[in-house]
């Protein structure tokens, strides 16, 4: 539970901010769990991701190691980060993330929450880490269009009491789509798997 206090959501946040701009990742929306963190956005390359959340994790649990004089790891876990099919379905897992804290009891009302977007999308507060999302944008000509609309649709979200997968998961979106997904992913698999036994074939007949 590290990422309980406000001084650590304070710095999370931060190297969010500080180094998202050098690993060319845009980050749509976000919410601050007290052991986790979820983020929404697009990024410019597997390789960028990667070595922007190495970079983040490591100068996070260097701080908490030495603000609490503990020794150790601290993140336990490999993020996850599945695909996102349409814009339609990024609203969607947008509201979900800034209704969490809703969700497990920690807040009554999503703008309760200063560690979310949602006080960014619904009333138009001001927070650096966030990029709008191409979709938001869409909602409305003017501010106050975008910023209700988005009071609605996360109302209605909860009111449905509507569930989406969002760890555990490579995909999220319509059925249809995810499943073509998997298959995809599996078929890429095998044709791996054949070719890293062929390989392995060739290699035993040269030592013959």
């Amino acid at each position: 539970w590290l990422l309980k206090s406000e001084w650590a959501k304070t710095l999370y946040y931060n190297l969010l901010l500080r180094y998202k701009d050098k690993y060319a990742v845009t980050i749509y929306s976000y919410n601050f769990m007290d052991n986790h963190p979820h983020l929404s956005g697009k990024l410019e390359s597997r390789e960028l991701f990667s070595d922007f959340f190495k970079l983040v994790n490591s100068r996070f649990a260097r701080e908490v190691n030495k603000r609490m004089k503990r020794r150790g790891q601290v993140v336990m876990d490999r993020f996850q980060s599945p695909r996102i099919q349409s814009d339609q379905e990024l609203l969607r897992v947008m509201a979900y993330i800034d209704l969490n804290q809703v969700r497990v009891g920690k807040v009554k009302y999503a703008e309760e929450n200063r560690w979310s977007s949602y006080r960014y999308y619904a009333f138009g507060e001001a927070d650096k880490l966030i990029t709008p999302a191409p979709t938001y944008e869409e909602l409305g000509i003017t501010d106050d269009e975008r910023q209700n609309v988005y009071r609605e649709m996360v109302a209605a979200v909860l009111a449905s009491d509507e569930t989406i997968c969002i760890t555990g998961t490579h995909f999220i979106g319509d059925p249809k789509w995810v499943k073509e997904q998997y298959d995809n992913l599996r078929e890429r698999g095998r044709i791996r798997r054949e070719a890293q036994r062929a390989a392995m074939i060739q290699r035993m007949y040269r030592r013959e």
